[in-house]
């Protein structure tokens, strides 16, 4: 399970939203903004956290696999807009953290690991297919 390319790939994209529990999403002078206190966002990064770690342990049912990896890029492609969104709205003097841009990133790897399990399954029918 752990040597195949795309179970490191969700293992990253997994640890990148694990890191958004902890991280700063804004901070201005006088106070900081946790992704935690804005409830959407929280929401959005359990359920994201949630379909990334759950889709590492269904290894044996790849078309799964891909389904949740694409239903996880849409909604962390959701979840960056809310953030753009709130940057484009930000009030003067605030600045956002780096942790800003880790749902685009781990869209990007849960996207890759799609096709490297995509790339599995295709492996697996064509060997199926010639021994029949």
């Amino acid at each position: 399970m752990i040597q195949r390319f795309q179970t490191l790939f969700l293992l990253a994209a997994a640890a990148l939203l694990f890191s958004m529990f902890f991280g700063v999403m804004a901070y201005t002078s006088e106070e900081t903004v946790k992704f935690s206190s804005v409830s959407a966002l929280l929401i959005l990064n359990i359920v994201s956290f949630g379909l990334a770690f759950s889709s590492i342990f269904l290894y044996r049912h790849r078309i799964i696999q891909i389904r949740i990896c694409i239903y996880n890029s849409i909604i962390l492609l959701g979840f960056q807009g809310w953030i753009l969104w709130l940057f484009f709205n930000r009030p003067d003097g605030s600045a956002f953290s780096v942790t800003a841009v880790f749902p685009i990133v781990a869209a990007i790897l849960s996207f890759t690991a799609m096709r490297y399990i995509a790339r599995d399954e295709a492996m697996v029918r064509s060997t199926s297919r010639l021994r029949k």
